[in-house]
């Protein structure tokens, strides 16, 4: 028999895997129902708005990156953080460390030629404003 008309374990479930998928895909519907979760018993939390991201809008730098037409792969190779990293803190996903804000906030600078602060594009609280301060003196001495 020929290596091309061999059948494998792998093969066939691969096969099986790809009827399944266009299976669902054709019926127009999830191939496994979601599980129905449970409604909490406490009606505070009930009466509690849930959370909604904006994906449209994102994160205060992401808004201001769009507002001045900086493309991320730009800013990557400005800030010198790579542009999957940058994507996280876009979406915000994770919020960046103090060097990271500081990075960012120049060469944001650089991009726009213009005098960006770190609140023009973080949300940050007093705590983070003072850790920030100390970061950029380490930085510039």
């Amino acid at each position: 028999m020929s290596d091309e008309l061999q059948v494998t374990r792998r093969g066939v479930l691969q096969m099986v895997g790809a009827i399944a998928v266009t299976a669902s895909f054709a019926a127009r519907r999830p191939l496994f129902e979601p599980v129905a979760e449970a409604e909490p018993a406490d009606t505070d939390l009930a009466d509690e708005e849930p959370f909604v991201t904006d994906h449209a809008r994102g994160t205060k730098l992401e808004q201001f990156l769009r507002s001045r037409g900086i493309r991320p792969a730009h800013l990557a190779r400005e800030s010198g953080y790579s542009r999957q990293h940058l994507l996280r803190i876009r979406l915000g996903r994770m919020k960046p460390a103090c060097r990271c804000v500081v990075l960012i906030v120049a060469a944001c600078r650089r991009l726009c030629r213009e005098p960006v602060r770190a609140s023009d594009i973080f949300q940050l609280t007093p705590f983070d404003v003072r850790a920030i301060e100390r970061v950029q003196r380490r930085l510039t001495e």
